[in-house]
């Protein structure tokens, strides 16, 4: 009987990511520079009106920043809405390391 309980609470939990990726939370695919910047512009407009919390936006960013294409479609406008949206989650109280493909070395940024 506990077997069952188990199965079904994962199928639900899979159904319910399923059901997520189908209604724009996550991209399915993020392929060029102009989906790219879609979502970074997404994350930063949830951000603004509050509408995400912070651990979100650093979720998502954590996500795109680990794309195995990164490099082919980070171009220099969606690197500045990506270090955008870093400087405000340093801003909001998280102790986190300036991402190098993000900042030069050379660069100091709210104490990292």
């Amino acid at each position: 009987m506990g077997n069952n309980t188990g199965k079904a609470k994962r199928n639900s939990s899979n159904s319910k990511r399923a059901k997520a990726k189908d209604s724009g939370d996550f991209p399915a695919e993020i392929t060029t520079s102009s989906d790219l910047e879609k979502f970074l512009t997404e994350i930063r407009d949830k951000m603004s009106d509050g509408t995400s919390a912070p651990i979100y936006s650093l979720s998502s960013l954590r996500y795109l920043l680990n794309l195995p294409n990164i490099y082919d479609i980070l171009d220099e406008n969606n690197r500045e809405i990506a270090r955008d949206i870093w400087l405000r989650l340093k801003q909001s109280g998280f102790h986190v390391k300036a991402p190098p493909m993000l900042f030069d070395s050379s660069e100091q940024v709210g104490g990292s």
